[in-house]
């Protein structure tokens, strides 16, 4: 008699927990592999900006893990956002332009991350401007996404007294998603009136994708308080 497989799915509080670990988890371990080979400087890189991110992952071993641990990444947030759209539906909020605005931004900002670390590393003006269109889909599309995740928590709770997120844990969404948008903000004038603007600017890289990553691991202990299930 055959025994029939069994199937385990990842919960979503697990989807949203990989979301911030795996890119924190690759950048930095390609740091250090690109940092002991000697191809890029050894720092801090948070407060020195001796470094970007892309740097980690153009050359060696940095190169391959960096694409093995992002690429995988980008398809677990196109799942994250469409399990935020599916937690909101659950809690009664209406699927209409909003919904489908964060699933749609968070869903392109993903692809843009694929788009930005398939051609890291590669050589070429027309890789260099598909890089960099990808890394500014990716990071802006994604904070209009949380941006839009808090505010709809916030109004669902203003609507109906239904706290879906835990008040500290809104509270600290809203934090993280407002300072990103200031650190955004913050780099255009650091990109066009500061003479050695590539410390600063590698600076608020690390500090901003350190701050989005914190941003998936509140939805993770969200979701896991809440028992939330798909």
């Amino acid at each position: 008699m055959a025994i029939p497989a069994h199937r385990s799915t990842p919960t979503p509080a697990t989807i949203a927990l990989l979301c911030g670990l795996v890119p924190l988890l690759t950048v930095h371990v390609c740091y250090v592999l690109s940092a002991s080979a000697g191809v890029i400087p050894t720092c801090i890189p948070y407060l020195d900006g001796c470094t970007s991110i892309s740097a980690t992952g153009r050359h060696g071993w940095g190169y391959v893990l960096f694409k093995a641990g992002m690429l995988p990444s980008a398809l677990l947030l196109i799942a994250y956002w469409r399990l935020c759209r599916d937690w909101l539906l659950a809690a009664g909020d209406a699927d209409g332009p909003a919904l489908r605005g964060l699933l749609w931004l968070g869903t392109a900002g993903a692809l843009g991350m694929i788009l930005y670390t398939v051609f890291l590393g590669h050589q070429g003006d027309i890789y260099n401007l598909l890089r960099r269109f990808g890394v500014t889909l990716s990071l802006g599309l994604t904070v209009v996404a949380q941006l839009l995740l808090v505010w709809r928590l916030a109004r669902l709770r203003a609507n109906t007294g239904h706290a879906l997120c835990p008040p500290g844990i809104l509270r600290a969404k809203t934090w993280l998603v407002t300072t990103l948008l200031l650190l955004g903000l913050g780099s255009i004038p650091v990109s066009n009136f500061i003479a050695d603007k590539d410390p600063v600017e590698n600076a608020i890289e690390w500090v901003f994708c350190l701050l989005m990553s914190g941003f998936y691991l509140l939805t993770a202990v969200a979701w896991r308080r809440a028992g939330f299930r798909r």
